[in-house]
């Protein structure tokens, strides 16, 4: 008995394992004949095919042990996480029943982008069985690598000119238009790359790699920075900044994590270079891009910059120092944050500058809300806001947000350019907060919080690797939308990370 037990274990950890590998690094990649006209729908279609394969899959295997008699559930524990995810899915169930759009719309499937009860139960879902039937390994990792590595091969050739997988048709296509590599929009691009660069860049340097995972994780960072910079998305900027400055005294905690790190901002600022030199122009006029390539004293100087960061980091590699334990240093070293980033926001609200982003900040702390500022973003928040009161409890339902905004302020979204369709916030928790209601957004949150604060306490290099990626989606998550191009990746990386807290092997 106890050998059949260990058996259908083993065969649930495969199947999991194999659905891990297959979101992480297969799902990206997946797009059909019509390339970016049909995105949405193919990666939709693909989602719902490979997660319900794997979720019926584990289940049968479930049912027919327990008509067996044999308990498969035996060592195995439900932690908190788990729980919590649970409960927002009960939410979520809740929600889509008292929806006052439940007679009228489907909400099963969702009516702005497939975020309905069916897609948020196949997240959650994928969750409790990868955190239940999983166990880490350490290729999880590098799977996040090789992800990025493949996503920016395809972004690369698109930008030089050529056209993979036949994504750009009909008109879409060429490195200035918002969609790119087969992700599509450049905010989704950004959103995934919080995920898998961060992964990588982390990986690199805190990790012992051997010299092939080392490559992997270079060129991951050495190709998304080059993307990256041509996407040039302000959320994912401002969410690698957050990580970055979070991260950085573990970083120059020890000669050789901070040899890493220079090593990795050289072949940054390399692509930057490179960026530069190729010079690439789209002429509208004929449709095409064109190569108009120069050296100039900026390009000089980064190549200067990145001999002297990549000597630096070679220096540093046998000038062994370890701080790593001294934990009044990191103490201090936010405490000296805090402070910085009130005497920040104080001289924002003090110094009127003149345009950009400080402006709008210094608009903001002023209480000057302009619809423009925050590329649209504070016109969305602003409108949103009120609608929360009508259904505070338990939102409208899953997915309900468009039909909410979009009767109130059709005519604002006209008067201020092309008409187009507002089905989200662009900020998972405010939309979250109309779908869902302060219940389930609530729950989201603590969930996320919970599963932070967990992993700071059982901190390992591992963890800290994979809770770096889930801080910085998260922060990203404020000015960005749920979609399912993306979002298995997380609840997928939401996974691995609690099986790499709760590792019998580390502990």
């Amino acid at each position: 008995m106890k050998e059949k037990t260990q058996f259908w274990n083993s065969i649930l950890n495969k199947i999991t394992d194999i659905y891990i590998f297959m979101i992480i690094v297969l799902f990206p990649l997946l797009v059909d004949k019509t390339g970016f006209l049909r995105i949405f729908e193919y990666k939709y279609k693909c989602f719902l095919c490979i997660s319900s394969i794997y979720l019926i899959s584990s289940t049968l295997i479930i049912i027919y042990n327990l008509i067996r008699k044999r308990n498969i559930f035996k060592n195995k524990k439900v932690g908190k996480m788990q729980i919590l995810a649970l409960m927002f899915l009960l939410l979520n169930i809740i929600s889509y029943f008292m929806s006052p759009y439940l007679k009228v719309h489907d909400l099963f499937i969702g009516v702005g982008r497939k975020e309905g009860l069916l897609t948020s139960s196949l997240y959650i879902l994928s969750f409790l069985y990868v955190s239940y039937f999983g166990e880490f390994k350490k290729k999880y990792i590098l799977y996040f690598s090789i992800s990025s590595i493949l996503i920016n091969v395809v972004a690369i050739l698109q930008f030089v000119g050529f056209n993979p997988f036949n994504m750009y048709q009909n008109g879409i296509g060429t490195h200035n238009v918002s969609f790119m590599a087969t992700i599509g929009n450049i905010d989704f691009i950004s959103a995934i790359y919080t995920i898998l660069l961060t992964v990588s860049f982390t990986s690199y340097i805190f990790l012992k790699n051997n010299k092939y995972e080392k490559i992997i994780h270079l060129l991951s960072v050495f190709f998304g920075g080059f993307i990256f910079q041509i996407i040039d998305v302000s959320s994912g900027k401002l969410a690698f900044g957050v990580i970055l400055i979070l991260i950085l005294p573990f970083i120059f905690a020890t000669n050789e994590r901070l040899s890493n790190f220079l090593k990795l901002i050289g072949m940054v600022l390399l692509s930057t270079a490179i960026n530069i030199f190729m010079n690439i122009e789209y002429h509208y006029d004929i449709g095409k891009l064109g190569f108009y390539f120069k050296v100039d004293y900026i390009l000089i100087l980064l190549l200067i910059i990145v001999i002297i960061l990549l000597i630096l980091s070679r220096y540093l590699k046998n000038l062994k120092y370890d701080v790593s334990k001294n934990k009044k240093i990191i103490k201090y070293y936010y405490l000296l944050l805090g402070i910085g980033l009130i005497f920040g926001v104080i001289l924002l609200y003090f110094i009127p500058f003149k345009s950009g982003f400080l402006y709008e900040i210094h608009e903001l702390l002023h209480f000057n809300f302009d619809d423009d500022f925050g590329t649209y973003r504070i016109f969305l928040w602003k409108r949103t806001l009120p609608l929360i009161k009508d259904y505070p409890l338990f939102g409208s339902g899953p997915d309900t947000f468009v039909l909410r905004f979009m009767p109130l302020y059709s005519e604002d979204i006209a008067s201020i350019g092309p008409f187009s369709i507002n089905d989200t916030a662009a900020n998972i928790y405010l939309t979250m907060l109309i779908n869902l209601g302060f219940s389930g957004t609530i729950c989201y949150i603590v969930f996320l919080v919970y599963g932070v604060y967990i992993g700071i306490r059982k901190i390992n290099k591992y963890i800290f690797v994979l809770l770096s990626a889930v801080i910085c989606y998260m922060v990203q998550s404020f000015f960005n939308l749920s979609v399912v191009i993306v979002s298995p990746i997380f609840w997928v990386l939401l996974g691995v990370y609690y099986l790499c807290i709760y590792d019998k092997k580390k502990e």
